[in-house]
């Protein structure tokens, strides 16, 4: 089961402190960083160190749907796993450290592979009714999202509001997301099958485009919508790293703004799609894109072709 760590990274010092960090709990097979500049300007010990000038080459006249200056370029390197063939994806941020005790990519495993169908009507509790002998497994959980501890993931409202934590300590317990329901998904500390990538895109962000920091919340609308539709489960809380740096939250106050509104706007366009007859992720993730491409508004238009180019990436199921 070969596992690969996707890191978004533009800087050589932040980079190689997050290596080190991690040596001691090294628990990837392939690595893969995706340097957000025009070109390759550190060394790292991988051969999967990509640049702007790689993601042109390789993608050429498709090259455009990979933002630029935003962590969304990590989509790149997810495609980059699935083409070397590894069977799970993580991907973290580069301000995302190990915790002590915490067996990281088995708490992931674990959750893709063995959560149980039945689960306490109280978390924590073992209540009246559940079995003993076998609680069953659900067979087709696709994506984990694993939570952070120090510096929570609000928005920069809620920050202003609440002030910077950094003593953040998230519920010890696992869930699975319910069908039909959404919830933000953060892109920190994720964990994927091969089987999801198709639906690994986080959309259009950054250099030239209108919105930043909704790149994972889009993504996640995304996918859960096409989980959905095709009997897959969505896990969430397991394992936590610790989230070191709190970004600036006047600048993120900026970069947000436009998102803002428009958010709650986008899952309902994306919650409209009809994926009848849908059978595999591309052709839900080519629907989705099909759909939007035919609206008014222009954003959703480029997101509609990116989305259809995006799919066109992976072989047929």
């Amino acid at each position: 089961m070969t596992t690969a760590l996707v890191v978004p990274s533009c800087r050589e010092a932040q980079l190689a402190g997050f290596l080190d960090a991690w040596g001691s709990a090294r628990f990837w097979d392939v690595l893969v960083v995706v340097e957000d500049g025009p070109a390759r300007t550190f060394d790292v010990d991988t051969p999967h160190h990509y640049s702007w000038s790689e993601i042109d080459a390789e993608l050429g006249g498709s090259s455009w749907i990979v933002s630029r200056r935003d962590s969304a370029i990590r989509c790149f390197g997810f495609w980059k796993a699935h083409r070397i063939g590894c069977r799970h994806v993580v991907t973290l941020d580069d301000d995302c450290l190990p915790l002590p005790g915490r067996d990281y990519l088995s708490e992931h495993l674990q959750a893709l592979h063995a959560t149980p169908r039945w689960s306490e009507s109280v978390p924590g509790l073992r209540t009246r009714g559940l079995p003993y002998d076998d609680r069953g497994v659900l067979p087709n959980v696709m994506l984990n999202v694993g939570l952070w501890t120090g510096v929570p993931d609000f928005d920069a409202p809620h920050q202003l509001v609440r002030g910077t934590m950094t003593d953040f300590v998230p519920p010890d317990d696992g869930r699975v997301l319910p069908r039909g329901q959404y919830a933000p998904i953060c892109g920190m500390n994720l964990c994927f099958r091969r089987e999801f990538a198709p639906l690994a895109y986080f959309p259009l962000q950054g250099e030239g485009w209108p919105y930043r920091r909704f790149d994972d919340i889009w993504f996640g609308v995304i996918a859960q919508k096409a989980c959905d539709h095709l009997g897959w489960q969505i896990t969430m809380g397991r394992p936590w790293v610790r989230h070191a740096r709190a970004s600036d939250v006047y600048q993120n106050l900026v970069k947000e703004a436009p998102g803002i509104g428009f958010n709650e706007r986008f899952w309902r366009v994306v919650d409209a799609v009809d994926l009848s007859g849908c059978a595999t992720p591309c052709e839900c993730i080519r629907r989705v894109g099909q759909d939007l491409a035919r609206g008014e508004v222009d954003y959703l238009r480029r997101l509609g072709g990116a989305l259809r180019e995006w799919s066109e990436l992976f072989p047929p199921s």
